[in-house]
């Protein structure tokens, strides 16, 4: 008797927003909910900080006008033991990590993600880029 496998999708939740600075505050709403309702909610403060810094750097750098969208995607790793945030959209141009003043406030978006992630990058698309961060659990959590 030949056994099946049933394969799991590994998106949490994918959904698009306009390139507006409200999206911020709706993609981290979704964010937390999405990891919650998937049992997931250890990673919810740092996902939410994290894709609120990428849809901001979309919103400022993406060739947005407001009529842009800015793709997101939350997902497991394939050994479910990390989360995957994705963000993407228009802007061909990869992320530049800035190393900004002490009293300058803006431009600390990348050593925040960095700080946050075991592993972040970015990639070209056909329309645009998409940036991610790799959240995992702690050893020993």
């Amino acid at each position: 008797m030949a056994s099946t496998t049933a394969e799991i999708d590994p998106r949490l939740i994918t959904f698009m927003l306009p390139s507006i600075p409200e999206s911020v505050r709706v993609t981290r709403f979704h964010v937390r909910a999405a990891l919650s309702f998937h049992d997931l909610g250890q990673y919810a403060d740092d996902a939410a900080i994290i894709t609120s810094e990428l849809v901001t750097n979309a919103i400022k750098h993406a060739y947005c006008d407001g009529t842009e969208t800015i793709g997101v995607t939350l997902a497991r790793s394939q050994d479910q033991d990390a989360v995957i945030v994705c963000v993407s959209d228009s802007s061909p141009h990869g992320p530049v990590m800035r190393k900004p003043s002490a009293d300058s406030e803006p431009g600390r978006g990348l050593q925040i993600i960095q700080a946050l992630s075991v592993h972040w990058g970015w990639h070209p698309e056909p329309r645009g880029k998409a940036v991610y961060a790799i959240l995992a659990k702690e050893a020993g959590a």
